[in-house]
């Protein structure tokens, strides 16, 4: 088998299909395509419960995806302008991986059990977790409030207000 082959690469980079001639745009399909990517490996992980999860591994793909919205805030609000009517309602809020993903974090520390839960913050690697999920949180709304300002969001919201409100809200309460 090739590398090629193994990867399904004809596949995988025939699904980016830009609306428009805005050559940012594959970048903006290109991040969140890679982010739902890195979703699925997330809910595999933490559907590992019990002492088979790796709190580390989910660390550093929460550091990755943070990476992403670096990427995403070279775009400029002219640029994104020149393609966002194309999106119509679409938003990363219908993301049904991150709904996925951001239920299962939530309900990692009761899944691990109370006693081991108590040895991971003692340990700082629950809170790490919760850390890294929440600057990813904050990462895509400082990039949102780059790109759009205080304009609605695509998918109904009030745009960054919104995302504000999840980046505030405790993973764990």
């Amino acid at each position: 088998m090739k590398y090629d082959e193994y990867l399904n690469l004809n596949t995988l980079l025939s699904l980016q299909k830009p609306h428009t001639d805005e050559p940012t745009e594959l970048m903006f399909i290109v991040a969140h395509q890679s982010s739902e990517l890195w979703f699925k490996v997330l809910i595999g992980e933490l559907n590992n419960y019990g002492y088979a999860v790796n709190l580390k591994r989910i660390i550093r793909i929460f550091n990755h995806l943070n990476s992403l919205w670096d990427i995403v805030t070279t775009m400029s609000y002219e640029d994104y302008e020149n393609f966002r009517d194309t999106l119509g309602t679409a938003s990363g809020k219908q993301s049904e991986q991150y709904m996925e993903m951001e239920r299962l974090l939530k309900d990692l520390r009761r899944k691990l059990g109370w006693k081991w839960s108590e040895r991971c913050i003692e340990k700082q690697e629950l809170l790490d977790v919760e850390n890294a999920f929440k600057k990813w949180q904050f990462s895509h709304m400082k990039a949102v409030e780059r790109i759009i300002g205080n304009r609605p969001g695509t998918g109904g919201t009030s745009g960054v207000d919104y995302l504000k409100r999840a980046v505030d809200k405790p993973l764990w309460d």
